[in-house]
């Protein structure tokens, strides 16, 4: 005589942690390597000082209120809810703001030399 086990009901899955706002989703989860960032002596000082001054003025947009006109330049922690893009106008055919631009798109001569 095998005796017979009966089978249980599986657990619920845990609830998923909510996001702070449904706007806010995390983009990278906590842990993972954020993407690189160009370091402070890769980038001239006036182009340091522009972009801090226009982080200060930045309307501080969602992903999902970029559009084709703002500017996409990531600011802060993706995996965390103090994140956001900078939002102002961006250049025409580029996907950021003057000074972001400044930073994005250096030549490669000039990043070499600031590295000696």
């Amino acid at each position: 005589d095998a005796k017979v086990t009966p089978i249980r009901p599986a657990e619920p899955a845990p609830a998923a942690p909510q996001a702070a706002s449904p706007l806010r989703k995390q983009i990278v989860p906590a842990g993972q390597p954020l993407p690189p960032q160009p370091s402070a002596g890769e980038i001239s000082p006036e182009a340091l000082a522009s972009v801090r001054e226009v982080e200060k003025r930045a309307r501080k947009i969602t992903l999902m209120e970029l559009t084709e006109r703002t500017c996409k330049w990531p600011i802060g922690d993706p995996a965390t809810d103090d994140f956001w893009f900078c939002g102002l106008p961006s250049q025409a055919g580029k996907p950021y703001c003057d000074a972001h631009v400044g930073v994005a798109f250096q030549p490669m001569s000039a990043r070499r030399d600031r590295r000696r």
